[in-house]
């Protein structure tokens, strides 16, 4: 029988202070095996500092090429974001601009260079892609990502992405308007998914809990019935945005609960260096 494998993500890493603590604690308590790091973050150097005397961590680039700033100014990328340097707010747009014929591909290599460029400058090893909105799998974002493979070291991508959709949505937008970006950007996505076979990444991607609130025991179940093959739990410990229970999750990947359940449960905990490294 396949072995039993779980990775658990914190995302947003870099973007605020409390994102940072809580991400750090819970890879201290032994449940957080891996991170995703935004590079445009205000607080993204205190969080590689804080990663880089933490080896086991497993960090990853978060693009964000959506509803966040860019590293390039507009002067460098005049197509891609507005006068203060910020992409555009909402993830439809952003993939309908970001198609084929739109003309924007080398702008939008430039940035996505940039953000790989300052991920590695700060010394971490760089473990896997994933992005803000899951706008990594989109087809240009991730035939550019193909090709920067070859210049950099891009090995390991989240991919099966589907169940992570609704979550990410802002919760101030109305219901009908996220039904409807649900329904036109999982098409999008699910077809870079499928053109993605050269990564490697996990079996299957859930949240750790979709529960609203998030408790200890919830998420002690999900990982008893965890499939054989790699399962990734992603969750955004210490987040202030609406659409996610930070304090919850934070609470969550410091339990003893949670860390007892993953021993008594027999699953191995891995990172995406792991795969990163055939390990």
């Amino acid at each position: 029988m396949k072995q039993r494998c779980i990775i658990i993500t914190a995302d947003d890493l870099g973007l605020w202070p409390e994102i940072n603590d809580a991400v750090m604690a819970g890879y201290d308590a032994g449940i957080v095996t891996s991170a995703g790091l935004r590079v445009t973050g205000r607080e993204s150097h205190s969080a590689m500092v804080s990663a880089s005397m933490r080896p086991g961590l497993g960090v990853g680039l978060h693009l964000v090429l959506c509803d966040g700033p860019a590293v390039l100014s507009h002067r460098h990328i005049p197509n891609l974001v507005d006068t203060s340097g910020y992409f555009v707010e909402r993830p439809l747009e952003a993939a309908w601009m970001y198609r084929k014929r739109s003309g924007l591909r080398e702008e939008l290599k430039a940035e996505i260079r940039a953000q790989v460029e300052k991920f590695l400058s700060s010394g971490l090893f760089l473990s896997h892609v994933s992005g803000h909105y899951n706008l990594h799998l989109h087809p240009t974002v991730l035939s550019i990502l193909k090709e920067l493979a070859a210049d950099y070291p891009i090995s390991t991508l989240r991919k099966p992405c589907a169940p992570l959709l609704a979550s990410y949505q802002n919760a101030a937008v109305p219901h009908w308007e996220r039904v409807a970006e649900r329904v036109l950007l999982r098409p999008v996505l699910g077809w870079g998914r499928v053109r993605s076979g050269l990564f490697p990444g996990a079996d299957r991607v859930e949240l750790l809990s979709p529960e609203r609130p998030i408790t200890e025991h919830g998420v002690a179940r999900r990982i008893a019935t965890v499939k054989s093959g790699v399962t990734e739990f992603v969750c955004h410990p210490g987040s202030l945005a609406r659409q996610y229970d930070g304090i919850g999750e934070g609470a969550v990947v410091t339990s003893a609960t949670v860390r007892n359940a993953i021993l008594q449960a027999g699953v191995e905990p891995i990172s995406y260096r792991d795969i990163a490294e055939g390990t």
